[in-house]
C-alpha cells in the first residue's frame, strides 16, 4: 500500500508521447493549473480503495508547498506524511517507516512551489464527460513508470478522485470529501518522529 502510495520511481529517461492539446483542452488545463495554485492548505475525509477491493477512510491535509498528511482511521495502521523533502510512509505495527525524496514521487507534481502541467509531467490524455473532467499525467522523463489520473468537477473546479497506476497496471484510487480549503493547520501535522528511534537515543542516554 505505501509503494502504491508513493508511486513513481526514478529510472532512465524517456521522452513522453501525447497528442497535441486543442485550444478547449489548453483552456481547462490552465483552469486545473490556477485552481491547484490558489491552494495554500486543505482539510478533507478521503475514501481509498485498494487492488484487492478493500476500503479505508482518513483525513487528509494539505500545506502548499511541500506537505501533506494522510491519516488512516483505525484498524489500517497506516500513516503518510511530507515532511517539505520527503515523504515517510510508517507502519505502526511494525514500527517501520520508510523514506522517499518527495521529488521521485507523485506528490511533487500537487505539493510543488508552482503546479504546472508541463515540464516534469505530461498530460496524456483530456476527458470529458456531462460535469466532469479527467486528465491523465505521466512523468516526462519515465512516462512508463506509471500514470495519475485525476478527475474535477467542471464548475467549478475541484478535485474529487485520483487513481495511481503503477508500471504493472495496479491501482490504487483515493476520493475526497468535504474539502475545506485555507484553514491555519497546525504544523505538528506535518512531522514525522520516529518513536524507535526516539526510545533507543533516550535509553542510551541514561546509560
Amino acid at each position: 500500500l505505501g509503494a502504491l502510495a508513493l508511486g513513481w520511481s526514478l529510472a532512465v529517461p524517456r521522452r513522453a508521447t501525447a497528442a497535441a492539446p486543442t485550444p478547449e483542452d489548453r483552456k481547462d488545463l490552465a483552469r486545473i493549473e490556477d485552481y491547484f495554485n490558489s491552494i495554500t492548505t486543505m482539510q478533507a475525509r478521503f475514501l481509498q480503495l485498494s487492488p484487492n477491493g478493500r476500503t479505508a477512510e482518513g483525513n487528509l491535509y494539505i500545506s502548499r508547498p511541500g506537505r501533506l498528511r494522510f491519516e488512516y482511521d483505525p484498524p489500517i495502521p497506516y500513516l503518510l506524511v511530507a515532511d517539505g523533502s520527503q515523504v515517510i510512509f510508517y507502519d505502526k505495527e511494525l514500527d517501520t517507516p520508510t523514506y522517499v525524496p518527495i521529488s521521485s514521487t507523485p506528490l511533487e507534481f500537487l505539493l510543488g512551489q508552482k503546479v504546472s502541467l508541463s515540464g516534469s509531467v505530461t498530460v496524456t490524455n483530456v476527458e470529458r464527460r456531462p460535469g466532469i473532467i479527467r486528465i491523465t499525467l505521466v512523468q516526462t522523463k519515465n512516462p512508463k513508470d506509471g500514470q495519475v489520473i485525476i478527475t474535477f468537477t467542471e464548475r467549478p473546479i475541484e478535485v474529487k478522485k485520483w487513481a495511481i497506476v503503477d508500471s504493472k497496471g495496479t491501482t490504487v484510487e483515493v476520493a475526497i470529501f468535504d474539502p475545506r480549503l485555507g484553514l491555519n493547520l497546525d504544523p505538528k501535522l506535518f512531522k514525522f518522529e520516529n518513536r524507535k528511534i526516539f526510545k533507543e537515543d533516550r535509553g542510551g542516554s541514561t546509560n
